[in-house]
């Protein structure tokens, strides 16, 4: 996910991550200082976000436009290809896709 932030923020694209299964937010800070994640990480502990992205479990992801409008989803674990797929499709179809969240 670091290695597809980096390469699509060049191109507007903002990713999020959303950490809806901690229970303990030191723990969602450990991932986030562990891995060096270099996007906004969200914590998600009444579930509201996940609800109004209709994310049934992680990982999941979700591309939504710059109007806040869902325009792609991809359920379950991802390759990087994969992701760049998926966002390289709507980014071709979409006048806006502009933000991703994992």
């Amino acid at each position: 996910m670091n290695t597809l932030a980096a390469a699509y923020g060049a191109r507007g694209v903002k990713f999020y991550g959303v950490d809806m299964l901690d229970h303990d937010r030191a723990l969602a800070r450990a991932f986030v200082a562990e891995f060096k994640v270099p996007y906004p990480s969200l914590y998600d502990d009444s579930g509201s976000l996940t609800a109004a992205y209709e994310v049934d479990s992680p990982p999941s992801f979700v591309l939504v436009d710059q109007r806040g409008v869902v325009v792609g989803r991809y359920p379950g674990e991802a390759s990087p290809a994969q992701l760049a797929k998926l966002i390289d499709q709507k980014l071709a179809t979409s006048s806006g896709a502009a933000n991703a969240s994992p």
